[in-house]
């Protein structure tokens, strides 16, 4: 009797995995495999290639996209800081984004799941011992959970809603500029964000939900809630501590933000685009112009913050934040080639909580600088700190000196191979590290390397 079972089992997984196989293969087939090591894959998304076409059939039939980058801050400083030294440090990301719509019909309903996995040691911390870490991936050298979160479109895709575990920095004050960036005080979010008020940021998530509203197309808003915890920056809890306790606190945010195109006039659609659309004509046109971003953001915060100098705590932080870039030139009308200049501000002015009330961050940056490497980015970057005068007369700083300010310079030249592998070296010039003058200025070579599997 039992082999009989058995016998009827394996007959039916057989024919089970055979018809799921038929079923596979006939979608399959539409996307034929980018083998490693082929002209196809060196021009495409990912290293590991699109998995025989596997990768692709999930994606585009079944809305199952996954992701996976490595990153890695190599730096030294010769000159300069506490001492001479040189470091590593990681960052391996992983996820998956599921298409609600594709796999169970629900409208507009996306469900996403990250993490990402850290090492490595600081050169600020351990050699130079400044505020704007040089290298933008340290923190959290553990295994994270960065994302857990559903996000709804709605309206036309004119309204977005998204809630789960994620961090403020996934929306708030943020810019694919500020990536570009090995420094820590530029890279992500200005760090005056985070420093200052427990503004969650990459790789630390808490409980969250946010709404975008986008009504036209150079207009949008966002309005956000966030828990604030001493257990969100806490590495030893991996990211999975989902409880609440009653000294948590909630941050609110709110940004509004312009994109708007200067001198817009009509341009020829660039040949890439009719290659992918076979029925655009040589006569169809669009209107491209000079894209700028503006945004202005305030957050407000509930939690119980420590004072300098105090052993009493003061709740109700509150803060604001500015952000422009503008394209100024570009060397091809509706192409990402050419000069890009960009400014940020924050201003926490409750000094007797805030390190950093006041940070300036300015830079430039020039895709497609050295003929025939157009995807190339070489940028330049500054970041200024003004400290607390309550944190310096506290005995907080370096040796338990006066503070001023700090002042962070980065050069880069980004060196795209292709769509996903990248080596980025640069020089970093850290002035008054620590903002006391009482550390000699810093110097650092760094490379950036990046990977996207």
């Amino acid at each position: 009797m039992k082999k009989s079972v058995a016998a009827f089992a394996a007959f039916c997984a057989v024919h089970v995995a055979h018809a799921y196989e038929s079923r596979f293969w006939d979608y399959y087939t539409p996307y034929p495999s980018n083998f490693i090591g082929s002209d196809e894959w060196w021009r495409g998304d990912a290293l590991t290639g699109d998995w025989w076409g596997a990768r692709n059939w999930m994606d585009k039939d079944k809305g199952i996209e996954f992701s996976g980058t490595y990153t890695t801050d190599l730096a030294g400083n010769p000159v300069g800081g506490m001492e001479q030294g040189f470091t590593y440090t990681d960052n391996i990301a992983f996820g998956a984004k599921l298409d609600l719509e594709k796999l169970i019909g629900w409208n507009g309903a996306t469900f996403t799941i990250a993490a990402t996995d850290r090492n490595g040691t600081s050169l600020s911390q351990n050699y130079i011992g400044n505020q704007f870490t040089v290298q933008q991936i340290f923190g959290g050298q553990t295994i994270i959970l960065t994302g857990l979160h559903l996000t709804q479109r709605l309206l036309d895709d004119k309204m977005e809603i998204k809630v789960g575990r994620f961090s403020a920095g996934d929306d708030f004050a943020s810019s694919p500029l500020y990536w570009l960036y090995m420094n820590n005080g530029i890279d992500g979010n200005p760090q005056a964000l985070p420093v200052n008020a427990s503004f969650s940021a990459y790789p630390w998530a808490s409980w969250a939900a946010r709404i975008r509203i986008e009504p036209s197309p150079d207009w949008n808003a966002m309005f956000g809630l966030y828990q604030v915890s001493n257990k969100t920056f806490n590495r030893y809890l991996h990211g999975v501590n989902f409880s609440f306790e009653p000294t948590d606190g909630v941050m609110f945010l709110g940004q509004v933000g312009w994109t708007p195109e200067f001198f817009r006039r009509p341009v020829k659609r660039v040949e890439t685009e009719r290659e992918e659309n076979e029925e655009l004509s040589d006569t169809e046109e669009d209107t491209h112009g000079l894209p700028g971003h503006y945004w202005f953001g305030a957050y407000y915060s509930t939690w119980e913050y420590a004072q300098f100098g105090s052993t009493q705590s003061a709740a109700n932080a509150y803060g604001f934040y500015w952000h422009a870039d503008q394209k100024i030139y570009q060397e091809v009308l509706g192409s990402d080639q050419g000069l890009t200049l960009w400014t940020a501000f924050v201003l926490s002015p409750q000094e007797n909580i805030a390190k950093i009330p006041f940070q300036w961050n300015c830079g430039v940056a020039y895709q497609g600088v050295v003929p025939q490497r157009d995807q190339d980015i070489a940028m330049f970057g500054l970041a200024y700190g003004s400290f607390s005068d309550d944190y310096g007369n506290a005995g907080n700083a370096y040796n338990g000196d006066p503070v001023s300010y700090e002042m962070a310079l980065e050069w880069g030249y980004r060196v795209q191979f292709n769509r996903f592998l990248y080596a980025q070296p640069n020089i970093q010039y850290i002035v008054q590290p620590g903002g006391t003058g009482s550390i000699p200025d810093a110097f650092v070579l760094g490379l950036q390397i990046g990977v996207t599997f």
